[in-house]
């Protein structure tokens, strides 16, 4: 029988995660928590797999045969499966987890060795050999010792890791360009539920670009509904200036909401000191708080970016403090407008997700 093993990531609680799992996650019969991972029965394990392999709070997720953990039906088990997976010249590692729940009188080592031994001998005539450490291996046999069973991994793959999604509350957002993804995606990471999105634009190209960038967070966290507040806004300046006056007019449309929670994407890497304190202490100021998840981060952007799957688009905004300040009314004007006409979305998340968003608006 085939299973899904997911390891939680360090901090996750596995019970909350294992009740996330059990909400998020389709085709699931049944899921139990057997010390630090958590043991997934489906209809179809590989379906399941590729769902826990894009959910936060999950370090690594794996299929594996569920075996009996007698000693030797356990080492014959580990033997039947690298000698499926173990290819020519392949440098492997036997690795035995043991759970403290676990009834078995024996010692991970004694499994270790014996099955690497087998696999040695069977495998001599391919050049696959046997690894000295975890770390020098190009494969890993992975064997977890549970309760009751033992469960062999076929097949091992990283996920986002982070904390479990929703964990820490919800927070507000807005996703209008690619410091606000990242912003929005990294909150979600740390265990804040971004469901509800504030999406701002200036003309159509901007929705469509907004709105695919939307599609691809609700896809990243695995969501399958989200609110949408679509709103028009109108930036009173054109140049490098234009930039700030745009995050200026978000933030305090964000600020007006009802969330007590918001999240700003902004960095000391792109945006001004002056900037960056005025919009925390006016968040503050109205008796909100104020999250900055990308705050202290620079060159590890790109490499973010990269891994999400989108381009970093930013600029120099150096910018002197007193030529934004001569916008200042004509920002709470345009942020006033677009609270005026923001439509809001509620909608289920499919694979027509971006056009649902563009036809709503």
């Amino acid at each position: 029988m085939s299973v899904v093993i997911a390891f939680p990531s360090a901090f996750t609680h596995e019970g909350a995660l294992a009740q996330r799992i059990q909400e998020a996650a389709s085709g699931i019969t049944s899921v139990n928590v057997e010390h630090n991972c958590i043991i997934c029965e489906a209809s179809d394990v590989v379906e399941l797999a590729s769902q826990l392999a894009s959910m936060f709070g999950i370090e690594t997720v794996a299929i594996a045969n569920k075996v009996s953990s007698n000693f030797s039906d356990l080492t014959a088990a580990i033997f039947e499966v690298g000698s499926k997976v173990i290819v020519p010249g392949d440098r492997f590692y036997v690795k035995v987890i043991i759970q403290p729940v676990a009834k078995c009188e024996y010692v991970s080592r004694d499994i270790e060795f014996t099955a690497s031994s087998k696999l040695a001998e069977r495998l001599a005539s391919i050049k696959a050999l046997p690894a000295k450490t975890e770390n020098e291996a190009s494969r890993l046999i992975l064997t977890v010792v549970g309760k009751k069973s033992a469960y062999v991994c076929i097949q091992v793959m990283t996920a986002p890791g982070g904390l479990t999604a929703g964990s820490h509350g919800r927070v507000l957002s807005s996703i209008h360009d690619s410091l606000s993804f990242l912003s929005c995606l990294t909150a979600a990471k740390a265990g804040f539920d971004c469901s509800s999105v504030v999406l701002p634009y200036v003309d159509e190209t901007e929705l469509e670009i907004n709105a695919s960038l939307v599609q691809l967070f609700a896809a990243r966290t695995g969501r399958k509904k989200q609110t949408i507040l679509a709103m028009p806004i109108n930036v009173p300046a054109a140049g490098t200036v234009s930039i700030l006056l745009k995050e200026k007019i978000i933030s305090k449309i964000l600020i007006q909401c009802q969330n007590s929670r918001i999240v700003f994407p902004l960095t000391t890497a792109v945006h001004p000191i002056w900037f960056i304190e005025s919009i925390i202490r006016e968040t503050v100021f109205s008796g909100k708080m104020p999250f900055v998840p990308l705050l202290f981060l620079s060159g590890e952007l790109g490499r973010y970016a990269q891994d999400a799957g989108i381009k970093l688009n930013v600029s120099d905004l150096k910018v002197a403090k007193g030529k934004l300040q001569k916008y200042s009314n004509a920002v709470d004007s345009e942020a006033r407008l677009a609270i005026k006409h923001t439509k809001r979305l509620e909608l289920k998340i499919g694979p027509n997700y971006f056009h649902d968003i563009i036809d709503s608006i």
